[in-house]
């Protein structure tokens, strides 16, 4: 083999343990290590918001209802000057930790999303570099670009939901670092080009790892027992008031228990981008324009 040219020297850091053909190596968990992704993963999307939704407001309703019929409110009402600034500060503390990590995890989607559009454009990018090769190595690169934007939108993306990774891709993923790895550069050119095509194979290679990580990962269990427990002390405190209408009392205890359980829930969607309504579609891999160049468009 002749001697790589100067110009073709590229320095690209991936820093993710590679696999053959430098292909990243990601760790996709089938069944889901905990409770989170057990209810994002096994459950139907009737069945989270019976759990995550119906089911908090009734248990806080059942909850009020004993209060209510075991307890005197003569005798709440004695301490109200008491409990009405402990509630105050009550819901300040758990409004600001909610709102936090409501918030923080509203960006991590965001950012996934983000990143699936970068990583969609890097294979359009790919695709389009591709005119600075001769033939045959320019078709077959595109053919290949053309195939793995075909397996991500009809195999990968469908495991995506399921928490579950796709075989399919890796041998795909295997051609294209093998073909660029086996090509000869003939002018500068072309070896400018070359160059920049290894970049962007490494950052999609990232991408797709990250995007197989955001697809599983979850908010620790510290946190989501904050959120629960901190729900309960404040629902429960709200019993503590010695209301002289019970339909009032009711009503304003479930619309607090409903709001609560809807942020948490969206929280918990939100988690796991792939999957449930809020879930990202592969729009930006199937706008992609892969026709160019080919028998069917010779552009």
């Amino acid at each position: 083999m002749s001697p790589v040219p100067q110009y073709l020297s590229v320095s690209v850091t991936v820093p993710r343990p590679l696999g053959p053909a430098g292909i990243a190596q990601i760790p996709i968990s089938r069944n889901g290590s905990n409770w989170e992704q057990w209810f994002a993963f096994h459950l139907t999307p009737a069945q989270q918001v019976l759990v995550g939704l119906l089911l908090p407001v009734v248990v806080a309703g059942i909850g009020l209802l004993l209060v209510r019929k075991f307890v005197r409110q003569d005798f709440l009402r004695q301490h109200h000057d008491i409990s009405g600034p402990v509630l105050s500060v009550l819901g300040t503390v758990y409004g600001v930790f909610l709102a936090l990590v409501a918030s923080n995890t509203w960006g991590y989607y965001e950012q996934t999303s983000a990143n699936i559009v970068r990583e969609a454009r890097d294979i359009q990018t790919l695709y389009a570099n591709a005119t600075a090769f001769p033939e045959p190595f320019r078709s077959e690169i595109r053919q290949l670009w053309a195939e793995y934007r075909d397996v991500i939108v009809t195999k990968e993306w469908p495991d995506l939901a399921r928490g579950e990774g796709n075989p399919r891709i890796e041998p795909v993923l295997r051609r294209i670092s093998d073909a660029y790895a086996g090509h000869q550069i003939a002018t500068p050119t072309e070896g400018t080009f070359f160059g920049e095509s290894v970049k962007g194979l490494a950052e999609i290679k990232n991408l797709r790892a990250t995007r197989f990580e955001d697809a599983v990962s979850s908010l620790p269990d510290i946190v989501w027992l904050v959120l629960v427990a901190g729900a309960f002390i404040l629902v429960t405190f709200c019993y503590l008031f010695g209301a002289r209408s019970y339909p009032i009392h009711t009503v304003m205890t479930l619309m607090l228990t409903a709001m609560i359980a809807l942020i948490c829930y969206t929280t918990l969607i939100l988690d796991f981008p792939f999957v449930g309504p809020a879930a990202i579609s592969p729009n930006a891999f199937t706008a992609l324009d892969l026709h160019c160049g080919t028998t069917h468009d010779p552009c």
